[in-house]
């Protein structure tokens, strides 16, 4: 399974968890405030990743997170952590489970916008015609099972998938770090304070059971999906990783339909075809063309092969430091480097050595 298939499976697996989360969290919204509610999801988040971490282990193959990442890490945090959480709480009591999973399509589009305008991400014309397959079906979809959400709840969905569109496009830029470390970091970094300023303001909070119930929610569907997202983000660039996280209001819709016996459309599964022929269609691209890369300084996680070595990474090491190369394992590891010019072709996503110009 080469790079951009195993970026493709991390972003189906993070979909699938994200989307069950919104029903199941639907289900206990009246047991807590949005605030005390938002902040155990992510200390969910925060206690599954420090387990992880503790069982992985801090890799010396990942680039740690730059005193210079602080202000994006900060801006993430702040936006996708504390104030789409509360955002989406906030509706999911106002909406029925499958209305608002369906609206949460709103956050490929603003994530997919963004990527191309502002991060000039871009799409191929299989990526164009996955995409709309994809966002064809959630239409479909919604005119069969949305039951009236009231234009509050809708437009607070639509403001939490803005700030998580804003979110993906600046963690995009920081997958090259690792994606534990950043995660991790963001879950603290929203738990900690909206739980503060819950007991503070004197917000209800759930019950005990309740609480637990949410902790493990986060951890799934927020600590566990966003670690594979920023994977998915690493290799496929925002815009492709928007067209595939797409298929997490599918996964609620059906869970809201099969688990929690909502109204089911007759239209689901013709949706349903459509979004696995969006995702199939990804699966077949072969962005390929000739392309320039400049010089460039940064450090991030690479490979050193003594078989099929990377033309971007056939640098030199000080002190032998790649030896290892001599044997018939590859060797990854993270560390300050130089990309030298070239001009070559070969298949390729929008990640971070190739925003250029088509």
């Amino acid at each position: 399974m080469n790079r951009q298939h195993q970026g493709l499976l991390r972003g189906l697996l993070a979909a699938v968890t994200f989307g069950l989360s919104a029903p199941l969290i639907s289900t206990l919204t009246a047991s807590g405030s949005p605030l005390s509610i938002a902040g155990l999801l992510y200390g969910g988040s925060a206690l599954v990743l420090l387990a992880a971490r503790s069982v992985l282990g801090k890799s010396n193959q990942e680039s740690s997170v730059k005193r210079q990442d602080l202000g994006m890490l900060a801006m993430l945090t702040l936006i996708g952590g504390i104030a789409a959480p509360i955002c989406l709480v906030s509706s999911l009591a106002l909406l029925s489970a499958g209305s608002a999973s369906l609206l949460l399509n709103l956050e490929a589009i603003f994530t997919m916008g963004i990527a191309i305008v502002v991060g000039r991400e871009h799409l191929s014309s299989k990526g164009i015609t996955a995409a709309v397959l994809i966002l064809a079906g959630a239409v479909i979809i919604g005119g069969g099972t949305t039951t009236g959400p009231t234009l509050y709840g809708a437009v607070l969905i639509a403001l939490a998938c803005l700030g998580w569109g804003i979110d993906n496009n600046i963690s995009q830029r920081l997958s090259i770090r690792d994606p534990i470390q950043v995660a991790l970091l963001k879950s603290v970094g929203a738990a900690v304070p909206m739980l503060i300023v819950a007991g503070m303001a004197g917000a209800r909070f759930p019950t005990p059971i309740e609480t637990a119930l949410f902790l493990v929610i986060g951890g799934i569907g927020y600590g566990l999906s966003i670690w594979l997202d920023l994977l998915a983000l690493r290799e496929l660039g925002a815009a492709r990783e928007s067209v595939i996280f797409a298929t997490a209001p599918f996964v609620g819709a059906g869970f809201s339909v099969v688990v929690l016996k909502e109204t089911m459309g007759s239209n689901l599964l013709a949706a349903g075809a459509l979004m696995v022929g969006g995702i199939a269609l990804l699966l077949l691209e072969d962005h390929a063309h000739w392309h320039r890369h400049s010089e460039e300084w940064h450090e991030h996680k690479h490979c050193h092969s003594p078989i099929d070595q990377d033309p971007h990474h056939a640098h030199e090491h000080p002190n032998g430091e790649t030896d290892d190369t001599k044997q018939d394992q590859p060797l990854w590891h993270s560390h300050t480097h130089k990309h030298e010019p070239i001009t070559h072709a070969h298949p390729h996503a929008s990640d971070d050595h190739h925003r250029h110009q088509h």
